[in-house]
């Protein structure tokens, strides 16, 4: 006990979450049924009757904006989203809260897609540690370092890499890691500037093209709102791709960054200068998010094994053809992965199939354990922040001073100021595009302009927000700690928002 009230700013957050408890049982607004009432309405499928919903209006915002506080003094992201969705079912349903928030944390990771990222990222972090173990990011290393002659070099590779495999931002980044990760080490570039070259293409990329992720899913809410006729959602969202200025404007702040044109500022350049000095290339984990052993290359399954490129290249093939056949479905593409590499290993000698089993799979899944708790709590988070009406109040409390020619530009400015504060990513797009779409109908503003700013927000959303997928992500695949990667790297992201913004503003005048 003596250890925490050691720590002031941990104690003053764990003060302040105390204070909006108390303030949030006392004033906020609550559901009018109790957990289990209400939920034989959403069992049944049923909306509740008009008399018995309950507009949270910008209590919605408090949740959020206390995370935020919470993660800058304490710097822990998996406590913040612990407290923060555990205050949003407080908020619903007071006496309920802990069988409600077990429930409905049951719920979300029993959701098909929900389980099925979880398992993903246990999956992804089993092929990092095979392509590691085995050897062939260090034999792909040294190949990079006998063409790359410079720091800026290694950068470079890493930014078209992640361009080149961008078909899926979780692949891109993650094979990405592994493979450069080594090589920007032996140059001395801190752990804190590869997360950033990651954090900054991979996602992007993935948003500009029609067979990125983001694209299809972004696609088929087009088709289910009723903007676009069933099968042409791409080619809708394609014609928003000329608006899409966040992703293009980061791609570019991301070369600039690797060719030395735009010079490390604020914590960036602190972080060169440790690792010049003789520091450490990975940052102190201050918050331990990802474990303080999380690396990259951390160690042959046996010592003095050779390492061969092929235990590179065949693993990461494997993974992007299964995908490819399974009509980009990246699981697929893990599993056959783990399946060639099986065999790869056993046959090379290796390992033994029960190394395979402890040394690579079990300890892969360990290095995402953190990632898959951060994912499964936040679920919990975004859903009942939606069950609140969160999207619908920001429209609604913006609309009202919104014109055809300025929407774009709010939307995007609105919703990233929000995504800062907790990042809803995909899900923000299902909230809110059903209400963005028939507004800009309404306004008779640029509909494809519009959506591309609601789109823009969320993929501002991943890259700029302290603690979203993006940036846990990001650190995962280098090897280091996601609260230092993220607000050593986020000075970069807010120069691209600021210039996304401007775009929209200038653009919505123009088109």
């Amino acid at each position: 006990m003596s250890g925490f009230f050691s720590d002031k700013k941990r104690v003053a957050a764990y003060a302040m979450m105390i204070g909006v408890f108390i303030i949030i049982g006392i004033f906020a607004p609550r559901e009018s049924l109790g957990y289990w009432d209400f939920m034989e309405y959403v069992d049944a499928g049923e909306d509740l009757p008009a008399e018995l919903v309950v507009n949270f209006g910008g209590w919605t915002l408090l949740v959020p904006i206390v995370m935020f506080a919470f993660v800058l003094l304490t710097k822990s992201f998996l406590e913040a989203f612990i407290w923060a969705s555990f205050m949003t079912v407080f908020m619903r349903f007071r006496g309920d809260t802990i069988v409600a928030f077990t429930n409905e944390q049951i719920n979300a990771v029993l959701d098909y897609d929900n389980a099925r990222m979880l398992i993903l990222y246990l999956g992804i972090g089993a092929v990092l540690a095979a392509v590691s173990k085995g050897g062939g990011a260090k034999a792909f290393a040294d190949w990079a370092r006998s063409k790359a002659k410079s720091p800026k070099t290694s950068l470079i590779i890493m930014w078209l890499m992640d361009i080149v495999l961008s078909v899926d931002d979780e692949l891109s980044a993650f094979t990405t890691g592994a493979a450069i990760t080594p090589l920007a080490d032996s140059y001395g570039i801190p752990r804190e500037k590869s997360a950033f070259m990651i954090r900054c293409s991979a996602v992007a990329p993935a948003t500009l093209w029609p067979l990125g992720a983001w694209t299809v899913f972004v696609a088929v809410l087009l088709e289910t709102s009723g903007f676009a006729e069933s099968g042409q959602g791409v080619a809708a969202y394609m014609k928003c791709v000329p608006f899409m200025f966040f992703p293009m404007i980061v791609l570019v702040i991301g070369l600039l960054v690797a060719l030395g044109i735009i010079p490390d500022f604020g914590k960036m350049k602190a972080a060169v200068k440790r690792v010049q000095e003789g520091g450490p290339i990975a940052p102190d984990a201050s918050g331990k998010e990802m474990g303080d052993d999380a690396g990259v290359g951390s160690g042959d399954i046996n010592e003095g094994m050779p390492h061969r490129m092929i235990n590179f290249f065949l693993p990461v093939i494997a993974l992007v053809g299964g995908a490819w056949v399974a009509e980009l479905d990246i699981m697929v593409g893990v599993i056959c992965s783990l399946v060639v590499t099986y065999f790869l290993f056993v046959f090379q000698g290796i390992c033994t199939p029960k190394q395979f089993i402890n040394d690579i799979l079990v300890e892969g899944f360990k290095d995402m354990m953190m990632l898959a708790m951060l994912f499964g709590v936040s679920l919990v988070l975004v859903n009942e922040l939606d069950a609140m009406g969160f999207a619908p109040f920001i429209v609604d409390a913006t609309s009202k001073v919104l014109s055809a020619k300025l929407l774009p530009f709010v939307i995007f400015t609105v919703f990233a100021c929000t995504e800062f504060l907790v990042s809803f990513n995909w899900s923000l797009y299902m909230m809110a595009l059903p209400i963005v779409i028939p507004l800009a109908s309404a306004t008779g503003a640029n509909p494809y302009m519009t959506i591309a700013a609601l789109i823009c927000a969320g993929i501002w959303g991943s890259q700029g927000c302290l603690y979203s997928d993006g940036a846990i992500v990001a650190a995962a695949a280098t090897g280091t700690d996601a609260y230092e990667s993220s607000t050593t790297s986020v000075q970069y992201i807010v120069v691209a928002a600021v210039l996304t913004a401007v775009c929209f503003l200038v653009a919505g005048f123009v088109f």
